[in-house]
C-alpha cells in the first residue's frame, strides 16, 4: 500500500501539520483529506502528496471559477 502524506495548510500556505497514513489508492486520499478538514477548523486545504508527486489538494471553500473573457484579435 502507498503511504501517503497530507499537508495540513492556512490560506496563507502556512504549515499547520503532517500526517502519514497507508491508503490502497489516490481516489481514497480525497475522502481523508475532507475527514482532516474536519477535524482542523484553522486549516484552509489539504494538500496530499505521495513522495514527490502530487495527488490532491481539498479546499475548505471551494474555487471560485469565473469565465475567461474573451479578447477579439
Amino acid at each position: 500500500m502507498p503511504m501517503y502524506t497530507f499537508h495540513l495548510r492556512k490560506l496563507d500556505a502556512v504549515a499547520l501539520g503532517l500526517e502519514a497514513c497507508e491508503m490502497n489508492s489516490d481516489g481514497e486520499t480525497f475522502s481523508k483529506a475532507g475527514e482532516l478538514l474536519d477535524q482542523h477548523s484553522s486549516c484552509d486545504h489539504v494538500a496530499v502528496w505521495d513522495g514527490d508527486r502530487a495527488v490532491v489538494a481539498r479546499h475548505r471553500e471551494q474555487p471560485i471559477i469565473r469565465r475567461v473573457a474573451t479578447a477579439e484579435v
